[in-house]
């Protein structure tokens, strides 16, 4: 006898189930992300001619946040990034964008410890340290020769 067949599913299990693909795509995405981004690009630093790196000076991006400006300083040597520092907060800035002191230290010991802006900075405040990032490229762009 050809019938219906009934098919009982727990709302738990399948809500287990579906944070376990889950899980599993973000890692499997996380992995050909690592090392497939590892692969192609520019070249190391030790291939690049030291010299022509960079124009020693201080260059700046500026940010802009409540309407005012924010400035991202970057100071580099000919062959490497020396310091990266965000000018003064206003005080309307400091209170309404608490995280970006903090995140700025992260992102300037991440930038002068890899040489280089263009890193993945694993954190939970991707917004604020994207933007910082953006700034520090933008100010090494004006650095290029």
């Amino acid at each position: 006898m050809v019938g219906t067949k009934i098919f009982v599913l727990r709302l738990r299990d399948v809500i287990k189930y579906a944070a376990i693909v889950l899980g599993g795509l973000i890692v499997l995405g996380a992995l050909v992300y690592f090392f497939l981004s590892g692969r192609g690009g520019s070249a190391a630093p030790s291939q690049m001619n030291p010299a022509a790196r960079y124009i020693p000076g201080s260059y700046s991006a500026t940010i802009m946040l409540n309407d005012r400006p924010l400035d991202v300083i970057v100071t580099v040597s000919e062959n490497e990034i020396v310091a990266v520092e965000m000018s003064e907060m206003y005080e309307s800035q400091r209170m309404l964008f608490p995280l970006f002191e903090t995140m700025m230290e992260r992102v300037s010991d991440d930038v002068l410890f890899y040489q280089r802006a263009d890193i993945v900075i694993q954190n939970d405040f991707p917004v604020t340290t994207g933007l910082l990032q953006q700034a520090v490229v933008v100010a090494l762009e004006q650095a290029r020769p």
